[in-house]
């Protein structure tokens, strides 16, 4: 295991955030290799919404290299100046975007986890350039039909990538989806798997800090942890 590999002093040294990013890379290489899975092909976004950068940093300092955020604003004033000097960290867009803030978007985060409207892909396709950071375009998924969610519902996909076949541009790379947060969520999670292979798409972004092992043994490609890396969040 990771942690094994690390001797005592080192261990000392380490913040409280750097062994909770190895307590949970420890338990995605356990799971991963329990469902025959390469632990390397799990990409662990921590998502560091309304932390501040000198939270972060000791993850940064640690090798850790891909990151999620939930706005744009918080994301571009926090991020801007290290995604500059770092071609190597990725962040992430994982909460619902605004349409007049999407130009800003494909050039400051490297995948958008919440597209949910093809006016979107027509304004990234429309904006979007050689220089432009965005890489990789996930359709946000309501399985459950809750109408506090954002996201397409199953029955509206055919339709949708239909539509998205319009912008020669770009392309939808994975799914995303939230399961609802007091039922199982391997029924949820098992669909996602069903409705990705089905469009032949190849990124599954699903799981967070109380489900991911769940999802990583469900096809997972990237999981979004937040309090359990870096603790609790202020929720003002």
């Amino acid at each position: 295991m990771i942690l094994d590999k690390i001797n005592n002093k080192d261990k000392e040294a380490m913040t409280d955030i750097q062994k909770n990013l190895e307590t949970i890379k420890n338990r995605i290489e356990k799971i991963a290799v329990k469902f025959s899975r390469d632990p390397s092909e799990i990409k662990l976004i921590v998502v560091t919404k309304k932390f501040d950068f000198e939270k972060i940093k000791p993850l940064i300092d640690a090798g850790h290299l891909f990151f999620g955020e939930n706005k744009v604003q918080e994301a571009e004033k926090k991020w801007a100046k290290t995604l500059s000097n770092s071609k190597d960290i990725e962040l992430h867009m994982v909460g619902p975007i605004q349409s007049n803030k999407i130009k800003i978007a494909i050039n400051l985060f490297t995948a958008i986890h919440s597209i949910e409207k093809i006016k979107t892909l027509k304004i990234i396709n429309e904006n979007i350039s050689s220089n432009s950071t965005i890489k990789e375009l996930f359709l946000q998924v309501n399985i459950s039909q809750e109408s506090s969610k954002n996201g397409i519902y199953v029955e509206d996909m055919d339709k949708f990538f239909i539509e998205s076949k319009n912008f020669s541009g770009i392309n939808i790379n994975g799914l995303m989806t939230l399961p609802p947060p007091n039922e199982e969520p391997s029924v949820y999670f098992a669909l996602l798997n069903k409705l990705s292979k089905k469009n032949m798409l190849k990124y599954l972004s699903m799981g967070m800090s109380n489900d991911f092992e769940t999802a990583i043994a469900l096809g997972a490609t990237h999981i979004r942890v937040g309090e359990a890396i870096m603790g609790p969040r202020n929720k003002n």
